[in-house]
């Protein structure tokens, strides 16, 4: 079908498409790329990532973590790849199969986000619940030994750091780990208040009081609280991506019928 037999609502549709899909074609192959880099040859990838970020968390993850991210970036890599090239294509060559399957393909990931959305409210005691007891299970390996590079130690400072609290419910909680417990120190460094990323009090993580830490504020309730805060936030963001997949959808199936031919329906309802 020739552009000039086309409505100006199609080709803008068209347009929309090919240019929507093709932010996520590329969004899709990055995020391929570095997925398979660092299935590949993570420690390329860490040193470089290393050079560029001064905190250099990478390279004190754990390599079995790594290839669990790099599963995840190849799987959705490959999906966000694969759907956007389909939608591109059905758009930009007027192929009314490819955008049926591209409609389809993206009604069904509108399905499964819906369903998770209410999975996650109509389980949220029950989250809440299996969030506090996971906190718990992992703090018991909380590392005294700042040269190791456990995963688990260094996502609790960062915790720690950025929400300003301690432990799970307080500092006792770094009772249960047996490598903290062998120490003379009562909380990490990441509990105590900072100043220029400096100790306020030198004598913190062995005599912590309200003024120079936060022992007594714990993790689970500054998670909670931080998750509150920005509840209106997340929720826009899910809205309007629930807004463009829809729109999406009805533009895909909108040129589909459009390039419906003659001898095959005498009439559409959306033909232009």
């Amino acid at each position: 079908m020739n552009e000039a037999k086309m409505g100006c609502a199609s080709q803008c549709a068209k347009y929309f498409l090919c240019f929507f899909n093709f932010v996520f074609f590329v969004a899709g192959g990055a995020a391929l790329a570095v997925g398979v880099w660092l299935f590949v040859d993570s420690n390329s990838f860490t040193d470089l990532v290393g050079k560029l970020d001064q905190s250099d968390i990478l390279n004190k993850t754990d390599t079995d973590v790594i290839r669990i991210i790099s599963y995840i970036l190849i799987l959705a890599g490959t999906l966000t790849f694969l759907i956007s090239f389909l939608g591109y294509c059905g758009a930009m060559f007027e192929s009314r199969c490819l955008l049926c399957v591209y409609g389809v393909l993206i009604l069904l990931v509108l399905i499964l986000e819906s369903v998770v959305v209410g999975l996650a409210f109509g389980l949220k005691g029950d989250a809440e619940q299996s969030t506090r007891d996971f906190l718990k299970s992992t703090i018991k390996y909380y590392a005294s030994n700042i040269d190791k590079t456990e995963t688990i130690t260094v996502t609790w400072d960062g915790i720690m750091t950025q929400l300003h609290c301690c432990g799970v419910d307080n500092h006792l909680d770094f009772r249960e780990s047996t490598n903290w417990t062998s120490t003379d120190k009562i909380l990490p460094e990441a509990c105590c208040i900072k100043e220029n990323n400096i100790l306020k009090d030198p004598s913190c993580p062995i005599s912590p009081t309200s003024n120079n830490s936060y022992y007594k504020q714990g993790c689970y309730r500054a998670i909670m609280r931080t998750i509150e805060e920005n509840a209106a936030i997340v929720i826009g963001v899910a809205t309007g991506l629930a807004f463009v997949e829809i729109l999406v959808i009805i533009l895909a199936l909108h040129l589909a019928c459009c390039y419906w031919r003659p001898q095959h329906v005498l009439t559409c309802w959306c033909c232009c």
